[in-house]
């Protein structure tokens, strides 16, 4: 795939599946100057506040399950545990992608938005 060639990309509950550090690295030379990237992944809970953030989404959870007949996954989908603390993504990607923003969201995910610079100017 060409380096630098795509105003948009995305990447959705893959990254944490792979070695992090290059998976981010990979999809930010994909970005075009002036594009953005977009991730959304996971990251595993260390301290009591990662406990706690976490807890908010059971509720919600709950409600989601009942609503769509609880949790289905693909037969067969291999699956990995997440090995990254939220510190350790947050600090990672704050290095790789300098000025990306970094969210969790209610149900155990983060989102991730970086804007790569354009270059020569804004």
């Amino acid at each position: 795939m060409p380096e630098r060639a795509y105003d948009f990309v995305s990447a959705v509950a893959v990254v944490h599946h792979a070695p992090f550090e290059e998976a981010v690295t990979r999809l930010a030379r994909l970005t075009a100057p002036g594009g953005r990237l977009v991730i959304v992944g996971m990251a595993a809970n260390r301290t009591p506040l990662d406990w706690l953030i976490s807890a908010c989404g059971v509720p919600a959870s709950l409600l989601h399950a009942r609503r769509n007949g609880g949790k289905r996954g693909p037969v067969g989908m291999p699956m990995e545990d997440v090995h990254m603390s939220w510190a350790e993504v947050r600090r990672v990607l704050r290095r790789l992608l300098p000025g990306c923003t970094l969210r969790r969201t209610l149900l155990w995910r983060c989102v991730m938005v970086w804007d790569r610079p354009r270059e020569g100017g804004p």
